[in-house]
């Protein structure tokens, strides 16, 4: 009777033997390749949200005009909207909108059958800046498209652009300003050559039609007499500091000023500190609910500091004092009767408490920096880890090695012993006999 009658199969019996062999050792390199692959997965979850936290401290909540919020309306909306940034101050203002700011824009008649000119010079001014488009670089079929084209692509032009109209007979080229502003003026002139077609164009440019002024916008600041604002646009930034007007009709003789109040808008300014607040406590909870993390002595560490940055005083005052505060779970949050006093009270102490140069939102933003930059605290933690990583990928490779090496040893120890058993069992068959 041969081992494979009686069930047993040299290669699986080498596959127990290197299994039983290799089971501690493989167990241990793979819970090392689980621990640091989801420590660096951990770790990567944490700079996002460290870079998130931080770019909105820099860019956002640290900016008066982030954080908190104002309002304004208008007594009539015919004439402008309005807009006020964090920075604007409570008033009331009146303002009366005179005129409003226009772009520049002519346009020259030609006759379509008439053939452009194949040389002189179309010289274009807009407000000091010019440029001459060569007429005999556009070839000797050229059409007024053409010389649209060329004005609008030549590298000096400085913001005119050339279009064409046409109606019944006629062939318009409209040169715009692309900017409003009585400065911004479109001047024209042609200097002609041999062709006697130049003569078209130096006729178009002196009957050239005017179909929108060049003009600023003019606003009176307190009544229709009172202060006199002028604008190359009909949008108005910082002439009432914070407050954005936006001009879109011109008022009648005789009309109201328009009514502006800018008041604090206190419960958009609750929902950027309760925005800023979920978004501390998303990151500080993101770190010690997280295993791999709050086991980690840099991470708990940077959890701890955070926290401790919202003690002591900014401007004299506590952040318990004005509404901010943390939970027994160690949560941040919002006392309302308190922010809400602190706003009504006192915004501007307020504003320099959380935002000021030595205020909560530049102590974060000092906290958080050394773990964001590219070569950081935080990228400095992931190269250790994959660099241990990289250590037990190789050591399993070389257990597998190993581990491949044993199984051909037993493979062959009972290829063999098969042999020699089979030969027995034959010679055994032969006495048998």
């Amino acid at each position: 009777m041969s081992l494979s009658a009686l069930g047993i199969d040299p290669s699986n019996l080498a596959r127990q033997y290197t299994q039983i062999e290799r089971a501690s050792k493989d167990q241990l390199l793979n819970n090392k390749n689980s621990d640091f692959t989801n420590k660096i997965k951990a770790f990567d979850g944490l700079k996002s949200n460290l870079t998130s936290f931080y770019t909105d401290l820099k860019a956002g909540l640290k900016t008066e005009t982030s954080l908190f919020s104002n309002s304004a309306t208008l007594s009539d909306e015919g004439a402008l909207s309005v807009t006020a940034s964090g920075k604007a101050t409570s008033g009331d203002y009146d303002v009366f909108v005179e005129q409003l700011a226009q772009a520049h824009q002519v346009a020259l008649s030609f006759d379509p059958t008439k053939t452009l000119s194949t040389d002189g010079e179309f010289n274009i001014d807009l407000a000091g800046d010019s440029f001459s488009v060569d007429l005999s670089t556009l070839g000797a079929d050229a059409k007024l498209s053409d010389l649209a084209s060329a004005i609008n692509s030549h590298a000096d032009n400085s913001g005119v652009k050339a279009t064409l109209m046409r109606s019944g007979s006629e062939t318009f080229l409209v040169m715009t300003s692309e900017e409003s502003g009585a400065a911004n003026q479109v001047s024209l002139n042609f200097t002609a050559g041999a062709d006697a077609n130049g003569a078209d164009i130096t006729n178009a440019i002196a009957t050239k039609t005017e179909l929108t002024a060049a003009q600023d916008s003019i606003i009176k600041l307190g009544a229709s007499s009172a202060l006199t604002i002028t604008s190359t646009t009909n949008k108005l930034e910082d002439v009432i500091e914070g407050v954005t007007l936006n001009l879109t009709k011109v008022q009648a003789p005789g009309d109201s000023p328009i009514h502006v109040t800018v008041a604090q808008d206190q419960e958009a300014s609750k929902a950027n500190v309760k925005s800023f607040v979920d978004a501390f406590n998303g990151l500080v909870n993101g770190i010690t609910s997280n295993e791999n993390l709050k086991r980690d002595s840099m991470a708990s560490g940077l959890a701890r500091a955070l926290r401790n940055d919202f003690q002591g005083t900014f401007e004299g005052k506590t952040l318990y004092s004005v509404g901010i505060e943390f939970d027994r779970s160690g949560n941040l949050t919002i006392n309302n009767e308190r922010l809400e006093a602190a706003m009504t009270n006192d915004p501007e102490a307020l504003t320099k408490m959380l935002q000021g140069e030595t205020g909560l939102m530049s102590k974060l933003e000092k906290r958080v920096e050394p773990y964001t930059k590219s070569y950081g605290l935080m990228s400095d933690k992931k190269d250790t880890l994959q660099s241990s990583l990289d250590i037990v990928v190789r050591q399993q490779k070389s257990h597998n090695t190993s581990m491949e090496q044993v199984y051909q040893r037993y493979l062959s120890q009972f290829t063999q012993m098969q042999q020699t058993i089979a030969q027995l069992e034959s010679t055994m068959g032969q006495f048998g006999k």
